[in-house]
């Protein structure tokens, strides 16, 4: 198993057919199932139309545009690689003795199939897509059984019968369906889950399942799967009732999965309960393996065995040597940052015990990884700096040791202190000098190691205008990479301060003459009224810092308060809503419509951090999911996000948005600022 998963695209129709019997419980039912596919922990969906919507109903819903919906679906679900989900429910016919169905928008008649949408063409289309991992289709109507597309279509098509196709049908070919029974069931197994089951529900579970209901219909299950590749199998849900970990276990569900598979091959009458799970019994296991016959599933018996080994050994270290350090924000913290360096960011949020972690670290690494230690050392690493651990702890080094992966530890050790050292070294450059919040005649520039001042200069710009601050940044990039290269140290990180009004106009991320600034530099933006605060911001300050520690402590979600264009429109409302503290996290705008100067600098009076959509984009809520893996690693994440978009490549949503990022070390850098002596003279290009 895969505990990355893939990205699913969902798209609901349950049109009302105008010409047959009302269905009351129609629009409940497909709503219903809709909630429980969009669930991040059932169905782990999105909405599968370009404009995030994933239902279709009414009675105004014909058959025309349930063909145009369903082709933009699956065309959104190709350029987007998604597998794809189709739910069909209402009314269906099968003309004469045929075995097709046709799906009964508003507009249609009973046995007129020009009138109808013949569902097999559509899920043939769709599986015929090369670009779409697996198609899933859920059928509530009359004669669903009927929706299967000819076999000779899925196998001769444009995939050359490598599809991968599912589908669950809730009536015979010549059965009608009573009272949406079969999706209002199916729904609710979804939520029950099956207890001792696996981690994912097949649509063998969910046949089965509504079987069990007894809702007295017959309900089939059909399933292509030529594509051998995948590892994953078709499936409908994850399970609701799985536990990933058994109370006081220090194995996971990779492990067992991958025990199973090994031993089992090695001998198919292996029992379950003799499957290792502590230190002893995989020892022991080890012991028995080795002294077989080498060969191919002895080799690989050997390695998993080997690995439960180190997993195990590995669990119980990090227990005794973090001891009240432990929690699951560290864990989480720690695989979410070794993940996006892997490049394996998943779409879910990461929600892991220390079991689960090292589970997933040991069982699911890189495909450069041999061996598991080599990711394993990395995440235990990154758990030590979290917490604030010596590296060089001799604990630390015995445990290496006692795993076998002195030199997985040392490398990772290495690599950690490199990434230190890149982080230890910022430029800070300020356009606070505009007493107008316009374009300034010069700007400040802070070279800054560890957080404390290294030196300090300002530039001057040739012009009062977006062209001469931009050459004046550049001048100071160079005399900071210059002082850099003196100390021996790296710069990665430019902090941009700027006023309202250029903070909405300004993308200094993009400057530059030979290359963009954002392309070796990450680039982030402050509002430089911190930096000279007035009586209103000082005495706001403690609270603001507050709430940029709890912000960045965020463990779960994502910590901000979002405000559509009817909740900025009248000022005065927000003002007192700001100062009555109904806002106390991060807040995000969802529309550019009516954002100017004047409302980001309200805003940002109450919170160190906000967002707000390009001039030209929206960020509506159903977009909102895509922050939630990603906000851990705000705001690089929104650089890279920017960076992506300028090569082409795969775009995150969120890289519609803009953000001022006021994080604790920001706003203790203002408070230092003020009280140092003020930057040395202007110089002059003679002295550059």
């Amino acid at each position: 198993m895969n505990a990355a998963l893939p990205r699913r695209h969902l798209l609901v129709v349950a049109p009302q057919c105008r010409s047959m019997e009302h269905l009351d419980r129609l629009k409940g039912a497909a709503t219903e199932l809709q909630a429980v596919l969009l669930d991040h922990q059932l169905g782990a969906c999105s909405g599968g139309l370009r404009d995030r919507r994933s239902l279709l109903t009414g009675q105004e819903l014909n058959s025309d545009v349930i063909r145009l919906r369903v082709r933009e679906a699956i065309e959104y679900a190709a350029e987007e690689r998604a597998h794809l989900v189709l739910a069909l429910l209402g009314h269906g016919f099968v003309p004469g003795d045929t075995a097709t169905l046709y799906l009964m928008g508003a507009d249609s008649t009973y046995g007129r199939t020009e009138s109808g949408v013949n569902v097999g063409e559509l899920l043939t289309g769709a599986v015929n897509h090369l670009t779409i991992p697996s198609v899933l289709g859920i059928i509530d109507t009359c004669h669903a059984t009927a929706a299967l597309p000819p076999l000779h279509d899925l196998t001769v098509g444009t995939a050359n019968g490598l599809g991968r196709l599912a589908v669950l049908m809730g009536s015979a070919v010549h059965e009608e369906g009573v009272d949406l029974a079969f999706s209002r069931s199916l729904t609710e197994a979804i939520r029950a889950g099956e207890s001792g089951g696996g981690p994912l529900l097949g649509v063998d579970w969910g046949k089965k399942a509504v079987r069990a209901r007894g809702i007295g219909q017959r309900i089939t299950g059909f399933e292509l799967d030529a594509d051998g590749r995948p590892a994953a199998a078709l499936w409908i849900a994850r399970n609701a009732a799985y536990h990933r970990v058994r109370p006081g276990g220090l194995t996971g569900p990779l492990a067992h999965e991958r025990l199973s598979a090994t031993l089992g091959a090695l001998d198919p009458g292996e029992p379950q309960d003799r499957l290792p799970y502590d230190e002893k019994s995989a020892r022991e296991r080890l012991a028995e393996l080795e002294a077989l016959p080498r060969g191919l599933r002895q080799v690989a018996a050997v390695r998993a065995v080997d690995a439960v080994l180190v997993a195990v050994q590995s669990v119980a270290f990090i227990r005794s040597w973090l001891e009240t350090d432990l929690t699951t924000a560290l864990v989480n913290r720690a695989l979410h940052t070794l993940l996006a360096r892997e490049h394996r960011l998943p779409a879910e949020v990461l929600e892991h015990s220390e079991v689960e972690a090292v589970d997933r670290v040991v069982f699911d690494r890189p495909r450069a990884d041999d061996d598991c230690r080599g990711s394993l050392t990395r995440f235990v690493v990154l758990l030590a700096q979290n917490a604030g651990r010596d590296l060089r702890d001799p604990e630390l080094t015995r445990w290496g040791h006692r795993i076998d992966a002195q030199r997985e530890l040392n490398d990772a050790v290495t690599k950690a202190a490199g990434v230190e050292h890149e982080r230890r070294l910022r430029l800070v450059v300020s356009l606070h000098s505009s007493l107008t919040g316009d374009w300034p005649g010069d700007i400040g520039a802070w070279l800054l190691q560890d957080g404390k001042t290294l030196v300090k200069a300002e530039f001057e710009c040739p012009s009062a205008d977006m062209m001469g601050t931009e050459l004046a940044l550049r001048k100071a990039l160079v005399w900071a990479e210059t002082h850099a290269e003196v100390h021996g140290l790296d710069l990665k990180r430019i902090d941009v301060a700027a006023p309202g009004k250029l903070l909405l106009e300004w993308r200094p991320e993009e400057a530059g003459v030979v290359q963009k600034l954002g392309v070796d530099y990450d680039v982030v933006l402050h509002w430089s009224r911190r930096l000279t605060p007035d009586v209103v911001l000082k005495e706001i300050e403690p609270r603001i810092r507050d709430r940029a520690k709890k912000i960045a402590a965020c463990a779960h979600g994502v910590p901000v308060d979002w405000l559509e264009p009817k909740d900025t429109e009248e000022r005065d409302v927000l003002g007192h809503q700001l100062e009555n503290g109904r806002f106390r996290q991060a807040i995000g705008l969802t529309h550019p419509h009516g954002v100017d100067d004047g409302l980001l600098e309200t805003l940002l009076v109450h919170t160190p951090v906000l967002l707000w959509p390009h001039s030209t984009g929206t960020f509506p809520r159903e977009r909102h999911g895509s922050l939630e893996a990603n906000w851990r690693d705000m705001p690089e994440a929104l650089v890279r996000s920017y960076q992506h978009g300028w090569l082409n490549q795969d775009v995150q949503d969120f890289a519609v948005l803009r953000a001022v990022w006021d994080d604790y070390e920001w706003l203790r850098f203002c408070l230092l600022y003020r009280t140092e002596i003020p930057p040395a003279q202007t110089l002059d290009e003679d002295d550059r």
